[in-house]
């Protein structure tokens, strides 16, 4: 490996007009938050002296320089360079903003690159889905939304703290910026290397996410196999990069993992089974030297549990899937990769086209059913039709509900799923009814549970699930629920969650009283079962008279939500009303999601 390493202040970085720091398109989002911003920004001002501040490694794949311009992909350093080129512009706008215009076209320079007929290119160009939002933030245009966060406050932050800056404080900055802040540049000739490279320099066990490192084990060995393969491989991540977009690309490579694998796959084992897959399935894998130091993704210990024995839906691998021999060429491998990636999206912000589907897998979010996804998706990918689909989501609704609200093991309910990933998504009602049976507790049980369960606040939208279902399934109509939208409509405790402040009772009546002896000490056990929870909207204006409940039962009367009006017309709600209720929705829950 060939590594050129060179120290560089700022001005010496972007002082060279013929070289261009390209983010390719494959690249994460920008990421760096607000403490990130700030803490380059003290960096730099409290320099004293002559003193330089180290801000650390980028990494460049370069070619042979030649006249012209020369394009350097930057595989390491995009957050630096990127938050550097938002502090030169800002500045540069500034500046020219106090008519200051010698300095800010000595700026300008450096935030431009030349081509060899003189025509000017950015200096850091964005070739990643940033790309648009970077540029109208540096033209200040920062109206309508911004799907990157984290981009739209960087500028924010730099131009809030510049407008703080007096000139002279500002300039003095500026050339410490450039003169005193140094960035090591490595310059690699292969892209193998680089890659290596990155994940060597970065791999310490906390900073390098699982989704970093199988990039650069992906475009790594994409390079050992020739440059049209890397090309297809730059061109596969960025692709992939955008249809998870507002995902977890971890997430994604674990359910990914666990479809193909049909195992329950853990954090900690995402990347060496990939890698395992990868060698084990890629065709031009099997001349690299370096093959046989990759476990069979089938030797690596996915910390399944005692009772993930052999069952009817077990995988019983063909000689094919047996074979040391690769199946796919790399080319279809990313195809595979990227299908995957669109299908897990799609779902995953509930935005497949079809209106039952994302309404289906918008109630799986609210239940908290990850381990859904992988089967999900292996359903898709494999050409799981949409009457199929939409049947598999309704029984998976009820069958994950249950569970959860029954505190059945996470952990098997997950072995289950990858499992399940072995059945012909072409027809899987049968076998994942079956499956669904076995596993499934019983109406008893979760009568009993459902009336007893807390809905605590990580997992209100469960009872808001379950609330809105019932109503929709009592009264047969969405009502105040189409109308103002989920914002609008808030899962409400009928009795208060705080009863015993003095703030309490000013806002929420007497509630202590109102409730009777010992109620402070029952006052836990029934807040948040499923009979003190209900469906509102608006306000509510409660006196703190001796009975706080008739404050509030005229408002719940003219809810349009029927289950809510029912409750107004109720003479009292104390800890007996919250039992009965509870044991009422219990009976309602039970025949609104069967066993399947």
């Amino acid at each position: 490996m060939k590594i050129t390493p060179t120290s560089l202040t700022l001005n010496q970085l972007f002082g060279s007009s013929n070289e261009q720091y390209v983010i390719p398109s494959y690249q994460r989002r920008y990421s760096w938050r607000e403490r990130q911003v700030y803490e380059l920004l003290d960096d730099i001002d409290l320099l004293e002296g002559s003193d330089t501040h180290l801000l650390g490694n980028i990494v460049c794949l370069t070619g042979s320089h030649a006249a012209g311009l020369n394009k350097l992909d930057l595989v390491d350093g995009q957050q630096r360079l990127t938050t550097i080129s938002i502090l030169f512009e800002c500045i540069r706008q500034h500046l020219m903003e106090q008519e200051n215009t010698e300095l800010a076209s000595d700026l300008g320079r450096l935030l431009h690159a030349k081509t060899i007929d003189g025509k000017e290119l950015p200096k850091v160009l964005l070739d990643s889905i940033d790309s648009k939002e970077f540029a109208r933030l540096v033209k200040a245009d920062d109206q309508g939304d911004f799907v990157n966060e984290n981009l739209f406050n960087a500028f924010t932050i730099v131009r809030d703290w510049i407008s703080e800056q007096e000139l002279k404080d500002l300039i003095e900055f500026l050339y410490r910026l450039q003169n005193q802040a140094l960035l090591i540049r490595l310059d690699v000739s292969d892209a193998k290397d680089a890659f290596k490279l990155f994940e060597t320099i970065n791999n310490r066990g906390l900073r390098l996410s699982p989704s970093d490192i199988i990039k650069n084990f992906l475009l790594g060995n994409a390079a050992r196999f020739g440059e049209d393969s890397l090309k297809d491989a730059c061109d596969a991540w960025a692709k992939l990069v955008l249809h998870l977009d507002r995902t977890s690309s971890d997430n994604f490579f674990r359910h990914f993992l666990t479809a193909r694998t049909q195992r329950r796959v853990t954090a900690a084992k995402v990347v060496p089974i990939f890698k395992a897959l990868f060698m084990r399935e890629v065709r031009e894998a099997v001349d690299l030297p370096d093959r046989h130091y990759y476990f069979d993704e089938d030797d690596v210990d996915t910390d399944n549990d005692e009772n993930d024995g052999e069952t009817s839906l077990d995988r019983e691998s063909s000689e094919e899937e047996k074979s040391e021999h690769p199946q796919l060429s790399f080319k279809s491998f990313l195809k595979k990769l990227v299908e995957s990636a669109k299908i897990y999206g799609r779902l995953l912000l509930a935005s497949t086209g079809n209106k039952s589907a994302d309404r289906h897998l918008r109630n799986l979010h609210m239940i908290k059913a990850a381990q859904t996804f992988g089967y999900l998706m292996h359903l898709k990918v494999g050409g799981c039709d949409e009457k199929h689909f939409l049947t598999i989501l309704k029984l998976t609704e009820a069958f994950v509900l249950r569970r959860h609200i029954c505190r059945e093991r996470s952990n098997d309910t997950e072995t289950l799923f990858a499992r399940l990933c072995a059945v012909n998504p072409k027809n899987p009602v049968p076998d994942t009814r079956v499956a669904y049976r076995a596993s499934c507790p019983s109406d008893e049980k979760f009568r009993e549970e459902f009336a007893n369960v807390m809905f605590t606040s990580n997992i209100i939208d469960r009872a808001r699930y379950c609330l809105e279902s019932i109503e929709i399934a009592k009264h047969g109509k969405y009502v105040e629920l189409q109308v103002l939208g989920t914002d609008l409509v808030h899962v409400e405790h009928i009795i208060p969650k705080k009863i015993k402040t003095i703030k309490a009772k000013e806002e929420f009546g007497d509630w202590v009283t109102y409730l009777g002896e010992k109620s402070i000490l029952h006052h836990p056990k029934y807040l948040s079962r499923i009979g003190n929870l209900t469906l509102f909207s608006g306000k509510l204006n409660i006196s703190a008279s001796n009975n706080p409940f008739s404050g509030k039962r005229p408002a719940y009367r003219e809810s349009s939500i029927l289950m809510t009006q029912e409750i107004g017309k109720m003479q009292n709600f104390r800890f007996k009303q919250v039992e009965q209720r509870s044991k009422d929705l219990a009976d309602s829950a039970v025949e609104l999601w069967p066993v399947p």
